[in-house]
């Protein structure tokens, strides 16, 4: 999910401002693949995610093997068609075609959609500040999460406000039987479970 919300932002970085972190053989590919694109690498990627995004939306409401069929078809025409025109490069429809399958690792549908979203924010900033603006948008991200609740608990609990305690509900899901008390941030009376 991290290489699906910050790689298209960093390629805009690096092509815009930070050419010397790319390896000089690398650069070259880079710059051939870019020679015929008329667009600065800001605009161009937020063409092709735009692009991207508006052929998930529309294969999401046409029936389920139509719009199957039709995303990837449709990502591979249009993805073909844009480098042949020269609108875009052939680097970024692969950065743009990762960041895209990494929308959908997420667990829960609607995570992958808040990343989707968050997406273009972190490319504006990016293509305006460079590396910089990636950050400033981490840091954004952060306090957003930060300051969310859910059922009146912190929405990153147990990292915000830290429970050592409570780390082994977070990070990893044990049987049910391993856990014999409840979670220190749900404050319940009883502090057994199973009403031992």
């Amino acid at each position: 999910m991290i290489v699906s919300l910050f790689l298209t932002a960093f390629y805009v970085a690096t092509m815009t401002y930070h050419f010397e972190l790319i390896p000089s053989k690398l650069l070259i590919i880079i710059g051939q693949s870019r020679s015929q694109v008329p667009f600065p690498p800001l605009l161009e990627a937020l063409l092709l995610e735009l692009l991207i995004e508006l052929l998930r939306e529309a294969g999401a409401r046409l029936p389920s093997k139509v719009g199957q069929t039709m995303g990837i078809v449709g990502g591979i025409v249009v993805g073909q068609a844009t480098v042949e025109a020269g609108l875009t490069s052939n680097i970024l429809i692969i950065i743009v075609a990762f960041s895209a399958l990494g929308a959908f690792l997420a667990p829960i549908y609607e995570m992958g959609t808040a990343i989707r979203i968050a997406r273009f924010p972190c490319i504006i900033l990016a293509g305006l500040w460079g590396l910089n603006g990636i950050m400033i948008s981490v840091c954004i991200l952060m306090v957003h999460l930060l300051k969310l609740t859910s059922l009146n608990k912190p929405y990153l609990a147990p990292l915000y406000p830290f429970r050592k305690e409570d780390l082994k509900y977070f990070l990893f899901r044990l049987p049910h039987h391993f856990y014999t008390k409840r979670p220190v941030v749900n404050r319940t009376k009883d502090t057994i479970r199973g009403g031992k």
